[in-house]
């Protein structure tokens, strides 16, 4: 049996078109993480068809929380643009695998046919990627402690220490204290150096900051109007120049 999780309803008509066609009938679909726990309590599966980027959180995170209570599952992520960050996180939960999830159905046959069989889909060259990507971005950045990184994380997004000590409820000094030693874990020069690094690791997408056990980060509209309520519908902070 098969479970999908994506939340768009185009998507979801044409899997459940395209599975019932190859006579793979879907077991459930759910729209959100939070969905797909509760189907999977009710009706678990054995394979699972996974939006990276969900609602509420990472497909990847979601597929991390659930595996050691369902060791049998296998599951592949459906992906916008599979960045390094996007595999490293699909690989370290547990997925057989990334597919493009813009893609029609038809094109992903092969590759899925193989997923679900519960053969790997992951090239050498993908796993030099996922390696690179974890011992650059991943592992100094789950190094942090939870204080550090949230700093770091509102710093990167443009917030002044005034702006970050009043969203965490302390001092500027405080937030000096852990912005520089993050900095400095880091190996960043400034925050403008800090908010290269994190556009190039993929980190600014708070899914793929909070890794699979991190605490969640924020997006940028939550972040601004905890320092600002007043603040609405501000123009999306912009990114850093990637050179």
């Amino acid at each position: 049996m098969i479970g999908l999780v994506d939340p768009d309803p185009l998507h979801q008509m044409a899997w459940r078109s395209w599975f019932a066609a190859w006579g793979f009938p879907l077991a459930w679909i759910a729209p959100t993480a939070a969905d797909a726990r509760r189907a999977l309590h009710g009706h678990p599966v054995a394979f699972l068809l996974i939006r990276f980027d969900l609602p509420d959180e990472s497909g990847a995170r979601l597929l991390h929380s659930i595996r050691p209570a369902l060791p049998g599952l296998r599951a592949v992520l459906l992906v916008h643009t599979a960045h390094p960050a996007v595999e490293a996180l699909a690989y370290r939960a547990g997925a057989l695998g990334c597919l493009g999830g813009e893609s029609s159905c038809d094109p992903l046959f092969p590759a899925l046919s193989h997923a679900l069989e519960g053969r790997p889909l992951w090239t050498p060259e993908a796993i030099d990627r996922i390696e690179r990507w974890w011992r650059i971005w991943g592992a100094p950045w789950a190094a942090l402690s939870p204080r550090q990184r949230q700093i770091a994380w509102a710093a990167a997004h443009g917030l002044s220490d005034k702006e970050i000590a009043r969203w965490l409820g302390c001092s500027k000094e405080t937030v000096r204290t852990h912005l520089r030693r993050a900095l400095e874990r880091l190996g960043r020069t400034d925050r403008v150096d800090l908010a290269r690094w994190l556009v190039w690791g993929g980190l600014r997408d708070p899914r793929c900051a909070a890794l699979l056990d991190l605490e969640p980060m924020p997006d940028e509209h939550t972040l601004l109007e905890a320092i600002d309520p007043d603040w609405i519908g501000s123009p999306a902070i912009p990114s850093p120049p990637a050179g």
